[in-house]
């Protein structure tokens, strides 16, 4: 009887050790792992019962497993590697992984033990791939040695034990959405074109077997691909590397060889894939520019104010990007009076609300800074100098500022609202902290960000998009005035109407499961207390 106590004690330890690391080793993914936005949206993909609740499961048992009982090859395979080319002994590469929400493809970082020298030309470029590929390399790479570093992305949830392989980014944007639906699927150490030729057959048959895959995702399927891999890769070793090639040849390179696309389109290609790569949005930025954006709808009594207050900024290199969603009340006519060039209105084609208007409204910024002011709202008239700087000055990607509150007629309240120091993203998540009209951040860091079209809070799900790329700081001056109170606006609402939108944002637009909507939905209600109590404060300045 003690014997099953201490053996059931043992399993629990090494569950609890199983899931810890799991859960560790996906936070410290997260960090390095991104959406690639140039990529257009595709359509998702229903998961079967066994997706959602036992793949993940199965995928990590497997993983830990794989790096406990082979331990002594990984420690042998790294030191061959370190005597033999060097280090560093992993090698790393950014791979298209697991389309999100959006439906577009996450990129993330997959680990394999290096087979390739860096030896470089006399300019400093890396010589061909077969020049670099030793025998070693090409051992390593025969035998399948050099993936067993995939288990911890295993591990870490950015791939699975069985899926579509990982293909290069630069694949990835010559495929058609049809070809894309392949990364609906989380990618895999293996899969049905590696135990159907691997690289030995066309990129069209790959495509093709992956699709079939997806298209039927089950246990039973996936321990038959186990067992048929570790005989083809181990035993037959077959479909390694292309005939007469070090490596397999690229999509683009296939799909130009062959006459498919033109080089124009080939070159264009390439470019999308080096952007992605790089992390940048693939917009042209402007160093210095401020993109104002600016939904309307229905503000014709107010949008002049908020216009001037941008007119009359000490800081005036900026563009005031005015989205109008269909007003009725003759906001568009108020706004074309304005003849400055930096203002550029856009008129959508149909009522849309705010989400779309704010996306609509980055897609077409191109400036390196992005500040928010909505149509009623006003600011000071050193608001973007002081914040330039502020950020400039420390080297910040993502702030916010203080502001004070005026009621509908545009009289000062009273009221003053800071808010934390330093804004992590478990402290955006506990509470939306900066007003909307206070945000700036770097886009040649961040990226444009797109959110989901929710009706109300589309501002919050843009911070706690933005707050997992960077931190976000305060700088505490009250430099905008807020207006509360207005019919329609989120303040005029009931407190119920705010939970129901709280919980809506959680589980929509982080796409974040009930219990834990509901969860961040009540921590948001009390940090929503904790700051009326800590940063609301009553000021008597008289009235504007």
């Amino acid at each position: 009887m003690n014997g099953w106590i201490i053996a059931l004690i043992v399993i629990g330890i090494i569950v609890f050790i199983m899931l810890v690391s799991s859960i560790v080793m996906s936070h410290i993914a997260a960090k390095t792992t991104y959406v690639a936005e140039l990529m257009e949206p595709i359509k998702l993909r229903e998961f079967t019962i066994y997706e959602k609740y036992i793949k993940r499961m199965v995928d990590v048992l497997c993983a830990f497993l794989a790096i406990v009982v082979f331990s002594p090859l990984y420690i042998i395979v790294a030191i061959l590697v370190k005597c033999k080319l060097g280090s560093p002994v992993l090698f790393t590469q950014p791979r298209p992984g697991l389309v999100d929400n959006s439906g577009r493809e996450t990129v993330f970082k997959m680990y394999k033990f290096r087979t390739m020298t860096d030896e470089r030309d006399c300019n400093g470029n890396l010589l061909p791939d077969d020049v670099r590929l030793t025998k070693f390399g090409a051992w390593l790479r025969s035998t399948s040695l050099d993936e067993l570093p995939e288990a911890f992305n295993i591990l870490n949830g950015t791939m699975s034990v069985i899926g579509p392989r990982p293909q290069l980014v630069r694949d990835m944007v010559f495929m058609s959405n049809e070809q894309r639906r392949r990364h609906t699927a989380k990618p895999g150490l293996s899969g049905l074109a590696q135990v159907n030729g691997r690289n030995a057959i066309k990129w069209e048959d790959k495509i093709n077997w992956d699709l079939k895959y997806i298209n039927k995702i089950s246990l039973i399927g996936d321990i038959k691909i186990i067992f048929q891999t570790v005989f083809k890769a181990f035993v037959k070793q077959e479909g390694i590397t292309e005939e007469n090639m070090a490596t397999a040849e690229d999509f683009g390179d296939y799909l130009l060889n062959n006459k498919v696309v033109s080089e124009q389109d080939y070159g264009i290609k390439q470019s999308e894939a080096r952007l992605i790569l790089s992390g940048n949005d693939g917009v042209k930025r402007i160093n210095g520019l401020v993109s104002i954006v600016m939904p309307s709808f229905n503000t014709a009594k107010l949008i002049g104010e908020s216009i001037q207050s941008v007119l009359d900024q000490t800081y005036s290199n900026w563009e005031l990007l005015i989205v109008d969603d269909c007003s009725t009340d003759g906001s568009a006519e108020v706004i074309a009076k304005y003849s400055d060039s930096r203002i550029k209105l856009f008129v959508n084609e149909k009522n849309s609300g705010a989400a779309v208007s704010r996306n609509k409204a980055l897609r077409e910024a191109k400036g390196q800074w992005i500040a928010f002011l909505d149509s009623d709202d006003l600011w000071d008239k050193e608001k973007l100098q002081k914040q330039v700087e502020f950020m400039e000055k420390n080297g910040y990607s993502f702030s916010y500022t203080g502001y004070e509150e005026i009621d509908s007629e545009g009289k000062l309240r009273g009221v003053s609202v800071s808010g934390p120091k330093r804004i992590t993203k478990t402290g955006m998540f506990n509470y939306c902290w900066p007003g909307c009209l206070t945000v700036m951040y770097d886009a040649t860091k961040i990226g444009c960000i797109q959110i989901e079209n929710i009706k109300k809070n589309n501002d919050y799900a843009m911070w706690l998009k933005v707050c997992k790329k960077a931190d976000c700081y305060l700088l505490d001056e009250c430099l905008a005035q807020y207006r509360r109170g207005r019919v329609g606006s989120v303040s005029s609402h009931s407190k119920f109407s705010l939970i129901k939108w709280h919980y809506r944002l959680f589980r929509f637009a982080e796409h974040e499961n009930v219990v834990m909507s509901l969860f961040n939905t009540g921590r948001n209600m009390c940090f929503g207390f904790y700051k009326k109590k800590v940063f609301f404060k009553k000021v008597n300045r008289g009235v504007r």
